[in-house]
């Protein structure tokens, strides 16, 4: 990841929120902006970020709330630096309307944001449109020649209005150069996810995907670590009894005549029925638990990476750092590099209280 902020590589966003928005899209992005800002703090607390972002109210909107307090509708100072129009993302949110007339009677309120929209989309800007929010971009003449979907319950108004766009498109969100767009307003916050993949960083937008996304096998570790809700053994089967055991006692030597006794089975008939069930071995099973612990533990604790290989089963060190390389591609210390969620200890703000 690139830590250089330069107006090059730094992407602006302005979140355009009025009396008309669906509010949830408008606090759903701002909700990833704010993570992501988060991550990349946290990734390098003295580099400039990346990423600015604020909340707009366009012209001949009503002030809703002050859009000035930094880190709750603005990035801060930051969000006024100059940067290129190609590196600056508009994003109109989905629109409260009764039915699909009322689209345009809502564009016309904000004759001065279609203007400003316009402009943008001129001079090389991106524009990032959810929902019921593309009639925006839709009036400003960006659809064109382009293929992609409305909500269904506008879809008929859209294909009658703007002929030009082919609107039978299967995917639920869509990339051109200059506008994106999404078809239903619960899918801001996978849609902002997906932008700042795009446009700024993959990492940073896979740890806003863990944070913000129900993690279910994340769940499980977290349980297991913290050793709370162990699910009790059940003879259910033999794969099923040793899964539990391997799952409960990850930091274990592997041993598979005991892991064959607490499963009540041979040790052949265990591998045999392991390996049809799971198309696995108990040892990968166990190595890919070693692994995903690790993993967790990389991204949420400042423990040494000695600690972790304790914590998953391996005395030496070298020897978990070959099994991490091999099953991830790269060592612990590059994974907890790019994928941490937690600064180190020098750069924890220290307060003096009088």
């Amino acid at each position: 990841m690139t830590n250089s902020a330069t107006t090059a590589t730094t992407l602006d966003v302005q979140v355009l929120c009025f009396p008309e928005t669906i509010m949830g899209t408008v606090f759903n992005a701002v909700d990833v902006l704010k993570l992501a800002s988060t991550v990349l703090k946290l990734r390098n607390p003295y580099a400039e970020s990346l990423l600015s972002w604020k909340v707009v109210m366009p012209e001949g909107s009503p002030t809703l709330f002050d859009n000035s307090l930094v880190g709750v509708f603005t990035s801060g100072p930051s969000s006024a630096r100059e940067v290129a129009p190609q590196r600056r993302l508009i994003v109109v949110p989905a629109l409260y309307v009764s039915n699909a007339l009322e689209l345009p009677a809502v564009v016309a309120r904000y004759p001065g944001l279609l203007t400003m929209l316009k402009q943008h989309v001129a001079e090389g800007g991106l524009v990032a449109a959810c929902s019921t929010g593309l009639i925006f971009p839709a009036v400003a003449g960006m659809l064109d020649g382009l293929s992609l979907d409305a909500h269904w319950a506008f879809k008929a108004y859209f294909r009658r209005g703007f002929p030009g766009c082919d609107f039978s498109s299967p995917d639920a969100m869509s990339f051109y150069p200059q506008l994106y767009s999404c078809v239903a307003p619960s899918q801001q916050t996978e849609f902002m996810i997906a932008i700042l993949a795009r446009l700024l960083d993959q990492q940073v937008a896979e740890g806003c995907t863990r944070l913000l996304h129900l993690q279910q096998e994340r769940q499980q570790l977290g349980n297991q670590m913290a050793k709370q809700d162990w699910l009790a053994l059940t003879s259910d089967s033999p794969v099923f009894r040793a899964k539990q055991w391997l799952e409960a006692n990850v930091e274990q030597p592997y041993d598979l005549a005991a892991l064959a006794a607490v499963a009540s089975s041979s040790e052949r008939t265990l591998l045999r029925h392991f390996q049809a069930v799971l198309g696995m071995t108990p040892l990968d099973y166990l190595q890919d638990l070693r692994v995903q612990r690790a993993k967790v533990m990389l991204e949420i604790s400042l423990n040494s990476l000695q600690t972790i290989a304790n914590a998953c089963g391996y005395a030496n060190g070298s020897t978990f750092s070959k099994l991490f390389r091999r099953a991830m591609g790269m060592s612990p210390g590059e994974y907890r590099k790019h994928h941490t969620f937690r600064t180190k200890r020098a750069h924890w703000r220290v307060t003096t209280h009088e």
